[in-house]
């Protein structure tokens, strides 16, 4: 990582992409490890200009690194190129976790306002943009700039925000149906929708009545750095837990789309050999510490996330996954963290409806049990199966490595979206250029 101001100049690659999303690096999980994944791959794979206009770190621990809090944003002065990406920061707000529905509005709003105050005086034009949804808001800054520049513009949704705080209750409907309008205006104006699971896919062509294509653009693994581990693992022996223990695992965000008391129901119902392992940082984690100590004391073990260097060991040192989904947002969120736990050859546990985008990748890949949303119950006999028997648990992780190498490794991914990347920008450029 080094400051613009001491970079090395150098020849401008001849293809230029400029991603606007408020996560990115050194924020370490979802939507932020695949903005980074993204623009590193275009950077370093493809030798593209990357340049990714983002906001300070937050996510998922709603606070600022002190690092950064203590960073000039002014003019630039807090920009970094980091692998080979140009990152330009603007300071906005950030709430106090846990937010609530307002306080993540006026984080999108104080973001986009300042990216956009500094885009006024940006002068390299990038030949395509790529958004990266929620905040959905984030298409109305897309049009500004596609008319500005004149560039064709990608609007990539990882999550259906709106959808998904309609189906949570956590938006007064008249609000909502505003956000839903805003939200067909930004579908039915951007050059390419892009998004991550079929379910998602579908939702957005009807939203968008056919005016637009939709492709998908799943997330991907990156099966080289990701691998199962096979040597002694430091992060079971921090926790004192031994090779006799069977250690369920959830890693990520812990937030209310998450609906992790179901895991804490479960860890009370299990045998002692048995240790609950829940790893991530959020708005709702605190509530959750409390809910264990009062319904599985000593059952559950609460730890932070890891660097993506550890990654492999950190998620190795889990027996068994536990994806969790409430049933509510089946269709307006697909887990991300799915993926690299089958990077490792670990077997997992979802919580997920029949036909769910989610519940269909573990059927698929038979890597592991689905079993119904919010029954602690249940939840607990699937991990006591498969905590039984090792050889499944083995075969189970096998398949689940081989067939998201297949299926989601990131040069196949990447490839694909790159491509259709460059023919999109080009084909807009080359009929700019015939215009004038």
């Amino acid at each position: 990582m080094a400051t613009l101001a001491h970079a090395r100049a150098r020849s401008a690659p001849a293809v230029q992409i400029a991603v606007y999303s408020h996560n990115y690096w050194p924020e370490p999980t979802g939507i932020p490890y695949y903005n980074t994944g993204l623009c590193r791959w275009l950077a370093r794979r493809r030798g593209w200009g990357v340049t990714m206009r983002t906001g300070v770190p937050h996510y998922p621990w709603w606070k600022v690194p002190e690092d950064y809090a203590r960073r000039d944003y002014h003019h630039g002065r807090g920009d970094e190129l980091i692998d080979g990406v140009r990152v330009e920061r603007v300071r906005h707000f950030v709430p106090s976790p846990p937010p609530s529905g307002l306080g993540r509005m006026r984080l999108d709003l104080s973001w986009l306002g300042a990216v956009a105050l500094r885009s006024l005086w940006t002068r390299r034009r990038p030949r395509a943009i790529v958004l990266v949804a929620p905040p959905f808001l984030i298409g109305l800054l897309g049009l500004w700039l596609r008319w500005r520049w004149r560039v064709p513009v990608v609007y990539h949704v990882q999550d259906l925000q709106v959808d998904a705080a309609l189906e949570l209750k956590m938006l007064p409907q008249v609000l909502g149906t505003v956000m839903l309008a805003t939200e067909r205006l930004i579908l039915g104006s951007a050059d390419l929708i892009t998004t991550i699971s079929p379910t998602m896919r579908s939702r957005l062509i009807a939203k968008s009545e056919g005016r637009r294509r939709v492709a998908l653009l799943p997330n991907w693994v990156d099966d080289r750095a990701l691998r199962p581990w096979t040597e002694p693992n430091r992060f079971r022996a921090a926790w004192g837990l031994g090779p006799e223990s069977v250690v369920a695992m959830y890693s990520g965000n812990i937030g209310r789309k998450q609906g992790l008391e179901v895991l804490i129901e479960a860890a009370a119902l299990l045998p002692a050999e048995y240790a609950v392992v829940i790893a991530g940082a959020g708005a709702e984690r605190g509530e959750l510490e409390r809910c264990a100590a009062l319904q599985a004391p000593g059952r559950v073990r609460f730890c932070d996330l890891v660097d993506a260097a550890d990654l492999s060991e950190f998620l190795s040192a889990g027996d068994i996954h536990c994806v969790i989904q409430k049933p509510a947002v089946a269709g307006a969120v697909m887990p991300s963290k799915l993926l690299n736990i089958m990077a490792v050859a670990r077997p997992v546990v979802v919580t997920a409806l029949p036909g769910s985008d989610l519940a269909n990748v573990v059927e698929a890949a038979h890597a592991g049990l689905v079993i119904p949303p919010e029954d602690g119950p249940a939840l607990a006999a699937a991990l006591r199966t498969l905590g039984q028997d090792p050889l499944r648990r083995s075969r189970a992780g096998a398949r689940a490595r081989t067939w998201v190498v297949e299926t989601f490794g990131i040069d196949r991914v990447l490839a694909r979206f790159a491509a259709r990347l460059l023919l999109l920008a080009g084909g807009r450029q080359g009929r700019s250029t015939a215009r004038s």
